[in-house]
Parts: structure tokens; sequence; C-alpha cells
């Protein structure tokens, strides 16, 4: 089996990190989260649920990082792609639908940018292992 690169692992501990920090931030204190980004809806739930899932995507890129072989990672790279599609087109479409204020504004235009980070990193470095 392959090894996994030192740039892909770079990659994917960057994903780790910032799907952590959102998770931690939208699981322990999605009120506060809400106060400052001035979100138009809020249900405590909902945004739990949101970054529980995101708690639970860092864990598996975790293990996938301690694995490190391509055969045991890929298939969670394949997830994190797709789920990564799915926000930024969730993203980009509520953004039409939905009247915002000027810091909500900010704070979405900030996590489209994040979103679309990860994705173009995530898709880069996935296609250069699958070429080894």
């Amino acid at each position: 089996m392959a090894e996994v690169s030192k740039e892909m692992k770079i990659v994917l501990i960057i994903n780790v990190i910032v799907g952590l920090i959102y998770g931690i931030l939208h699981v322990f204190f999605p009120e506060g989260v809400h106060s400052l980004d001035d979100a138009p809806f809020f249900d405590p739930h909902f945004w739990r649920l949101f970054g529980g899932a995101l708690i639970a995507i860092g864990i598996a890129i975790l293990l996938g990082i301690l694995h490190g072989e391509w055969d045991n990672i890929k298939i969670i790279i394949q997830f994190v792609i797709i789920f990564l599609i799915i926000v930024a087109l969730v993203n980009f479409t509520s953004g039409i639908y939905i009247t915002r204020s000027t810091i909500n504004e900010i704070f979405h235009l900030f996590d489209n940018i994040v979103v679309i980070l990860l994705l173009l990193l995530d898709i880069l470095f996935y296609l250069r292992e699958e070429k080894k």
C-alpha cells in the first residue's frame, strides 16, 4: 500500500483544525456564534447537529492520518470533498434567498471562502495522490 504524502497530510491536518474549530464553536457555543454573526435564524439543535457533523468528519480524517496509507484514507477524502461541495452549494444558494444583515453577510462570505479554499486544496492534493 502507498504511503500518504507529507503535503497531503498537511492538507488533511488543515481540514481537521478548521473542522474542529467550527465544530466546537457550533456544538458548545451556538448562542455565542449566533450573537457574533447575527444569523437571521437560530435553532441551537441544528447548529449543534452541524457542529457534531464537523467534529465527526475531523475525527475521521485524524484517524485516516494515523493509518497513513492511501487506500485507508482515500474514501474519507472523497467523503470530505463531497461534503464540502454540498456545503458550498447550500451556502451559495442560501445567499440568494435569505435576507442577511451586513455583519452576517461578512461572516457568510468568510465561511464561503474557507469552504472553497478547503475544497480546492482537497481536490488538488487528492488528484496528486491518485496519480502516484
